[in-house]
């Protein structure tokens, strides 16, 4: 018996040298560090100051990996059966060599709900596999595939209906014609090539976040997945980042023979750690599109350019740019103040002697970030307040900030105000996460031709020389939304999750449209997912 007891502790812990020594070369990695806010906050709060944090995913080789390594062994559970380690341990199937290594897991999301509105049973049923590895020292890949089938509560089904053609937000396309369930399918991969330790390369299909904050006016998670090339240098206290991408756009009236308009973008972002506790980051992004069979832009190529320059040589119309700024400073006993200044068109005489003018089309965001509150490790808080002008992100062509009819940055659009409370906590493999918001909108009115600059999709022009534009103006709306999930991490390896949660919305506007009624919903649904990104239902 003595010795049987040996020989199971002995191949316990020959596993978990394994398992150990793979994630010794995933933290080494150039891999993508999957981006949630809850996971991330987390991370956050255990990085040096030297980290540049804004562009999200970060990189494993970008952090420290003794973080993310120690936080796995905390987690581990004492298992000895080959289902027990999978299950609560391990990923599914590994192969790990000197020079290469892989792994391949099930991405599951399996949810049942129901909402007061509609008083249906919704469900969520997501299928699909995620295979990650290296090869050599220099190269990472990653690839994720998933098909979906769901019934959504009212408030967001109505917003997988509102287009055409139809879209879920956050994923893109609805291919399901019956207007009861939606079916959509989800792709993800990319190729990371680091070769020398002040470059990086990236080719792919995915999405971004730049910011500290729970939203971001420059970029955002909110969109569908996009393909992209990304370079980024990290030298001295400099990280410097260019990256090209291609949107569509899905409005039928710019669509040829069934095939969508492709409209093109480059984004260049200079992330500065000026001392141990201040960075500061410098953002600018311009769209355009083949008018006049232009293509894709060879002068967008430049990595050293300043955007405006160019788009004034091509023609006001034919491009559109936005820059920003952004902030992050931390205060003692692990606090953090952060914010972004968005600009997206500006007339100086306007903007200092006319805050009416329509043109002064501008956001800005501040917040404040609390790790291990309390002294409570792993406790965080957050506070945040966003901003956006009437008719920013918008353009006169094709060229608006937006991507599969959702906004690139804040998932509002434009013409809000916004204040968002973030409180989260871990104790070992327990979790619990709250996201409470209340927001004010300026919607347009339905079959008014008037665009009050709510959505960035609708941009009128005979409103040029108006200068009575205010806040909030329009058909005015109102949000309160909490959303409240707790639950169990089954597998840190896969971050595979058993949850459940409560969300209360209630909404009011004036002249009610197809999207937002005057309604309170309590939604409450259980299930069990792998938690690889952030999910959308605070739309408004």
């Amino acid at each position: 018996m003595k010795n049987f007891l040996l020989l199971m502790l002995a191949l316990f812990f020959q596993q978990l040298t394994a398992q150990e020594k793979l994630y010794e070369k995933k933290v080494h990695s150039q891999l993508k560090i999957h981006f949630t806010h809850f996971d991330n906050n987390e991370l956050e709060a255990k990085l040096p100051d030297s980290i540049h944090t804004a562009l999200k995913p970060l990189h494993y080789y970008e952090v420290n990996g003794n973080v993310i390594l120690n936080k796995y062994r905390q987690m581990l559970l004492p298992k000895k059966t080959w289902v027990g380690r999978k299950l609560f341990n391990e990923h599914l199937f590994t192969v790990l060599e000197n020079d290469y290594w892989f792994t391949i897991d099930p991405v599951v999301d399996g949810r049942l709900g129901k909402d007061n509105v509609s008083g249906t049973t919704t469900f969520q049923n997501t299928r699909g596999i995620r295979v990650e590895g290296s090869l050599g020292k220099k190269v990472s890949f990653s690839s994720t595939i998933a098909e979906n089938y769901a019934r959504f509560p009212k408030f967001f089904d109505r917003y997988a209906w509102a287009t055409y053609p139809q879209i879920v937000p956050g994923y893109g396309l609805n291919k399901s014609e019956d207007f009861v369930h939606t079916d959509y399918p989800y792709a993800a991969g990319y190729v990371a090539y680091k070769p020398s330790k002040y470059f990086f390369l990236e080719l792919g299909h995915g999405k971004h976040f730049i910011g500290d904050g729970y939203r971001s006016l420059f970029l955002s998670d909110n969109a569908a997945n996009y393909p992209y090339f990304q370079i980024s240098a990290n030298f001295w206290h400099v990280k410097y980042t260019t990256m090209w991408t291609v949107y569509q756009d899905l409005r039928p009236e710019f669509s040829s023979n069934g095939v969508f308009k492709k409209k093109f973008s480059a984004i260049h972002y200079i992330s500065w750690n000026a001392t141990k506790k201040l960075n500061l980051g410098f953002f600018e992004s311009v769209i355009w599109y083949n008018e006049n069979r232009r293509g894709f832009d060879v002068n967008f190529l430049n990595p050293l350019i300043f955007f405006k320059t160019v788009e004034y040589e091509s023609g006001s119309n034919a491009s559109n740019t936005v820059v920003g700024l952004s902030i992050r400073y931390k205060l003692p006993y692990k606090i953090s103040v952060y914010g972004q200044f968005l600009l997206d068109e500006m007339t100086v005489s306007k903007f200092f002697g006319d805050k009416g003018y329509w043109g002064n089309k501008f956001g800005y965001q501040i917040g404040m970030k609390y790790y291990d509150a309390f002294n409570v490790t792993n406790l965080f808080i957050r506070a945040e307040y966003n901003q956006v002008r009437p008719y920013t992100y918008g353009h006169n062509t094709l060229t608006n900030y937006a991507h599969d009819y959702q906004a690139l940055a804040h998932p509002w659009g434009a013409n809000f105000r916004e204040t968002l409370l973030e409180l989260q906590y871990r104790k070992n493999r327990l979790y619990a996460h709250n996201i409470l918001m209340i927001g004010e909108k300026g919607f347009d009115f339905p079959g008014d031709p008037v665009a009050y600059g709510g959505d960035i999709y609708r941009y009128i022009r005979s409103q040029d020389k108006s200068s009575d534009m205010y806040m909030l103006q329009g058909n005015l709306g109102k949000i309160l939304y909490n959303n409240l999930e707790a639950g169990y991490i089954l597998n840190p390896a896969t971050n595979l999750k058993i949850y459940g949660g409560l969300i209360y919305r209630k909404t009011s506007i004036e002249a009610p449209l197809p999207t937002v009624k005057n309604e309170s919903t309590k939604y409450i649904y259980f299930g069990i997912k792998t938690h690889l990104w952030n999910a959308h239902f605070d739309v408004f």
